[in-house]
């Protein structure tokens, strides 16, 4: 943990993960930035009733010794520093003797058909994290444990704040294949009138009568949703095609998170989920793919139908496979359950136990849809159980895929690391391992090792049929959920650490090696059911997270804002705006932030127009300026403080102009440019006697953010750029002239492209108007003056700067985030540098064998087989292996041997 920490103090671009346990328990995973882990402790014990674990399941020491040491009977014990497996934990209710949670009100199912309220908390999570702290959503999953998959996990991973999460809202649809759908979040511009219109008309559904508002806010039975055969036939992937095409194509949403669970004894009862972004700058849908694996020998495919390219060209790569398509027997039903489905070779999927190649199809599959322009968006992996006693397991994985934009790299290189546990035995024993594919791109598979190896005591095994490489893990911890009834409930299904290293790796590959995005982080568990005495067997959960990268040359800009704690100011500020809300104008909030008005946002966009100009200065850099800048929403701040401030030095100025001699009063033009703005800072009596204006300031967004909250420092201002005119505050009159200084947050996703700049409300006064540079300080410090002038506009022909030197002639009021637009497009983008020659890649790419040579497999015991028999496997390289069986293992457990 100590390598952890020293990793985490070097981390800048945060991951979190929030994990919801129907048992009554909520963890929290990922570096505590910006204060984050004080608000979310505020919120689970308010809005959850929820406090911190005491209590942890393990073996009571036999003896008075360590903590830590194995043996005894397991029960729930006072928790020591060597128990934590995640970084904050939570329980709902009251930490019971066996380990179950008494008074438990927050998390609710009923019935046998799945109903339950995860969902719903999950929007509670996801709206308080984006709209009230600005982190954005990136990715959610579910999982199902116990016998019966009633035990629920939901884990909502976040990445770096951007603050138009701070007004986008969220809407999830989950479809469950029992017959119904659940909508949970809020109802934006009418969006559940069109959902319901939806299901009504194209699935024949109705909206449920009764009491469901415990557990979401809108649901519909439907018989749209179909199965057939023994093999897991089913219609769910062409259905969340159909919804995730309306959603984004008719009604402008974007698609954030798509996510499978299975319910039920054998896993039968499909539920998706999907999460649903309303971007105001997204002005039309995009094409959506999905590809689904079976490994019972399928393919399945749907979201062709206006995406006839990409038809053709899945056809010629599963044609080059040895896949053909399907042709349905006399006795089945001609109804279609995708728009293509496909028939794989023998061998074509790997299947020994819990073991599979699905990762390593999906990255094939999705490196060569990206040489088509299409972009790998969300994968998420299901599986069901058949035959006697469930031991049969029948995975799926579910692979999405977006048209890419022209600024897309659709054929950038991907990198999936998979972590998992094989349960061994009834008793919970289990080993972990990490199986990592796709091209070793600028070494990093030498990267990855040496940082598992360092924090996750792995091993490098060498390729396997399965992977590119195997690792052998030894940090993986799982604990029992309950002391009690494991045959019932299953072993191995309570808290782990598997959240804790899946964050700290995002972080290693998104921020330390700065040239990854995280595109996919989805957890699953897989059930291996032992068998003892006559008729009775063990169900033993293995953990599995499955995360997928995209190279991007040049990493990142993040900015990450310190965490501002605004004091209220207790009383009425001086003069407040009459359009605040009433908690601002009594004072009695420290800052409100609300979007600004479609009014407002038009008066931006007129002073936006009105003031640009069709120069550049070496602010720009080289780079090219855009022909328009386009808002796409913007936020206003209400600061009882900072106004305060600036009321008392606007009647300030204004006694000082009455005194002096001498006032050189300079209109800046953007009140020209928009007479609503300009009738803000106009008196109806004196008029404009302070020379007040509307002033820009270019910055990025998340620190724009911050400017609302603190104001400027003048110690600061201008460092980024140079201070032509002394260490003031510098403010552009020209749009052209901000946009110099302006920055996307570069963060990946629908936020990329977007700038920021500042609308500050300035108490301009007389200004010392000079075309040279200099430090002018001395003339506004010393009372002579209000502001300086740099008119560079006179001098060479570019513009004018206005200066100040007192933090308190300056109101920041808006922030607006903007679009570049380019009447011949967008400019071309750089060609990315190529990655560097694979010095240790997967077999393909020439990768060593592990040390001596050794290569490994596993095996599963054939039941009748007794510890010291011995036992012949075929191994995947042409080989015959004889096993003996060592002692302690049973029939079913699968092991790992060596040749």
């Amino acid at each position: 943990m100590e390598i952890l920490k020293q990793f985490d103090q070097r981390t800048k671009v945060p991951h979190l993960l929030i994990e919801l346990r129907n048992a009554g328990y909520i963890e929290i995973c990922g570096k505590n930035i910006g204060g984050i882990y004080d608000k979310l402790d505020g919120f689970f014990k308010t809005y959850f009733g929820a406090s911190e674990t005491t209590l942890v399941m393990r073996r009571a020491p036999p003896n008075d010794g360590d903590c830590c040491v194995q043996g005894g009977k397991l029960a729930m014990l006072p928790k020591e520093p060597c128990d934590d497996v995640c970084d904050r934990n939570y329980v709902c209710g009251v930490q019971q003797g066996d380990g179950s949670v008494a008074g438990n009100g927050k998390f609710k199912m009923r019935g046998n058909e799945g109903e339950n309220n995860m969902g719903k908390l999950a929007m509670e999570v996801i709206n308080f994290m984006t709209n009230e702290c600005g982190w954005g959503l990136h990715l959610t999953d579910g999982g199902n444990l116990g016998r019966f998959g009633q035990t629920r996990e939901t884990q909502i991973k976040f990445k770096a704040p951007h603050p138009l999460n701070l007004m986008a809202p969220h809407v999830m649809i989950e479809l469950r294949s029992a017959g119904y759908i659940e909508v949970n979040g809020h109802d934006t511009n009418g969006i559940y009138k069109k959902i319901s219109d939806f299901v009504r008309h194209r699935w024949g559904g109705s909206v449920v009568g009764g009491d469901y508002k415990d557990y979401c806010a809108l649901k519909f039975t439907t018989p749209a949703f179909k199965k057939r055969g023994m093999q897991g036939e089913n219609n769910m992937g062409m259905k969340t095609m159909e919804i995730v095409d309306y959603m984004t194509k008719e009604c402008a949403w974007t698609l954030l998170t798509c996510t499978g669970g299975n319910y039920g004894l054998t896993g039968t009862m499909r539920e998706q989920q999907m999460v649903f972004r309303n971007d105001a700058h997204i002005q039309h849908g995009e094409q959506h793919l999905m590809i689904e694996f079976r490994d019972q020998g399928y393919v399945e495919i749907n979201g062709l139908h206006d995406a006839p390219d990409a038809a053709q060209q899945l056809e010629q790569y599963f044609s080059t496979q040895g896949c053909k398509v399907y042709q349905p027997g006399f006795w089945e039903s001609s109804e279609k359950y995708c728009d293509v489905k496909y028939q794989t070779p023998p061998g074509w999927y790997y299947r020994a136990g819990t073991t599979n190649n699905l990762g390593k199809r999906t990255v094939e599959v999705a490196s060569y849809l990206g040489q088509h322009g299409w972009m790998l968006l969300l994968c998420n992996g299901g599986n069901i159980q058949t035959g006697q006693n469930q031991r049969n397991i029948m995975r799926e994985q579910q692979v999405k895929f977006t048209k890419a934009r022209p600024t897309d790299n659709p054929a950038a290189p991907l990198l999936m690391i998979e972590m998992r546990t094989i349960p061994t035995s009834m008793h919970g024993h289990y080993q972990g391992f990490i199986e990592i594919n796709g091209q070793n791109t600028n070494g990093v598979y030498q990267q990855v090792i040496q940082y598992m190896q360092q924090t996750m005591l792995c091993t490098p095994l060498g390729p396997q049929p399965y992977c590119d490489l195997l690792l052998q893990c030894h940090c993986f911890r799982l604990r029992e959920a309950i002391t009690w009834n494991h045959g019932y409930h299953g072993r191995l299904n309570g808290e782990s650490n598997f959240g804790r290293y899946t964050m700290r790796l995002c972080d290693f590959m998104v921020d330390h090696l700065g040239e990854w995005d995280l595109i996919v982080c989805n957890g699953n568990s897989v059930d291996s059911v032992f068998r003892y005495g006559k008729d009775s067997t063990m169900n033993v959960t293995g953990r599995e997270q499955q995360l997928i990268f995209r190279h991007r040359p040049g990493g990142r800009n993040v900015f990450m804002a310190a965490d501002v704690n605004v004091a209220k100011l207790g009383r009425a500020p001086l003069l407040p705006p009459n359009y605040w809300k009433e908690t601002a104008r009594t004072g009695s909030v420290g800052q409100e932030i609300v979007p600004a008005t479609a009014e407002e946002i038009s008066w931006i966009q007129e002073v936006l127009d009105g003031t640009y100009k069709k120069k550049s200065t070496r602010d720009r850099a080289g780079g090219p300026l855009a022909d328009r800048f386009v808002v796409v929403s913007a936020l206003r701040s209400e600061h009882p403080g900072l106004w305060d401030k600036f009321a008392e030095k606007r009647n300030q100025v204004a006694r000082d102009i009455k005194g002096r001699s001498t006032v050189e009063i300079v209109e800046p033009k953007t009140m020209k440019a928009c007479s609503a703005f300009q009738e803000r800072c106009t008196h109806p009596r004196l008029g404009n006697p302070t020379n007040e204006a509307y002033l820009f300031h270019g910055s990025n967004p998340t620190s724009a953010i911050s400017i609302l909250s603190t104001s400027f420092k003048v110690d600061f201002a201008g460092a980024a750029v140079g201070t032509m005119f002394g260490p003031g505050v510098y403010l552009a009159e020209s749009s052209a002239k901000s946009d110099e200084y302006a920055r996307d947050e570069n963060t990946g996703g629908a936020y990329d492209g977007l700038f920021a700049v500042l609308l500050c409300r300035v108490v301009v006064g007389s200004s010392y108007v000079v075309e040279k540079p200099g430090d002018y300080t001395e003339k506004c410090t010393s009372g002579e003056f209000d502001s300086v002038v740099g008119d560079r506009e006179k001098a060479v022909g570019t513009f004018r700067e206005f200066i100040v030197f007192d933090e308190a002639s300056i109101y920041p009021e808006y922030v607006a985030f903007y679009r570049r637009e380019y009447k011949d497009g967008p400019p071309p983008t750089k060609p990315a540098p190529a990655p560097a020659p694979s010095s240790y890649a997967p077999s393909q790419h020439t990768m060593p064998a592990s040390p001596g040579g050794a290569r490994t497999m596993q095996v599963q015991i054939p039941e009748g087989v007794e510890p010291g028999a011995r036992i012949q496997a075929k191994a995947p390289w042409g080989d015959t292996l004889e096993i003996v069986v060592p002692e302690g293992v049973s029939p079913g457990q699968t092991i790992t041997v060596s040749a």
